[in-house]
């Protein structure tokens, strides 16, 4: 019981929190697009020194680099696949003129059909476990080869302040266990982590 309370409580105070986040927000969110990914944001942890004796070594370093667990039988997944796995639904009826198959080119054509109301559903019952679920094994470089797993958001903020989401994809994430019940199981998760540059170098990791 006691355990249930303190997670109640936990509760409370996370939509507590992320109420008063919302309500600082401004009304209408100011739209922030680079003409460009800063090269620093590719190339964290190359010397500058290397980045000026071999430009090519610079666009094929990524950061940051990420380790995944070994026993872990998912990894990244091809965001392209996964939409050729999935239908778009609005209160689990079919979207009337989606395009099909739905891909990345078309996928936006979705925002006039529904928009925020719109789900993609899996075609597949997938809990028969079918492999595009597992994602693509990163082979000994790390790459997903052939698979689009990952995208980077920069966030510029002025004055030599930038925020860099290393965004990645997975088709399928398994959920965290809570008071010995395993809760969170989805399709479809993107996983990220930040970087806070000033001026190109870093000062906090999220």
């Amino acid at each position: 019981m006691a355990q249930l309370y303190s997670f109640l409580l936990a509760v409370l105070a996370i939509a507590f929190h992320a109420q008063r986040l919302v309500s600082a927000m401004p009304v209408e969110n100011e739209k922030r697009q680079a003409a460009e990914v800063p090269p620093f944001v590719l190339s964290y942890g190359l010397s500058s020194q290397a980045a000026n004796y071999c430009p090519l070594v610079l666009k094929r370093m990524l950061a940051p680099k990420v380790w995944l667990q070994s026993q872990d039988p998912h990894f990244p997944s091809d965001i392209g696949a996964q939409l050729a796995h999935t239908k778009p639904q609005i209160n689990f009826v079919e979207v009337a003129g989606a395009p099909n198959p739905l891909t990345l080119d078309n996928l936006a054509s979705l925002n006039a059909l529904g928009g925020q109301s719109v789900y993609l559903t899996s075609v597949d019952d997938i809990t028969k476990n079918p492999a595009w679920l597992n994602g693509v094994k990163p082979d000994a470089s790390g790459k997903t080869d052939g698979a689009t797993s990952c995208a980077v958001i920069v966030n510029d903020h002025g004055a030599g302040n930038v925020d860099a989401y290393y965004m990645y994809f997975y088709a399928f994430d398994v959920g965290n266990t809570v008071l010995g019940q395993e809760v969170g199981n989805h399709v479809g998760d993107w996983e990220h982590n930040m970087i806070r540059f000033k001026d190109g170098i870093p000062q906090a990791v999220w």
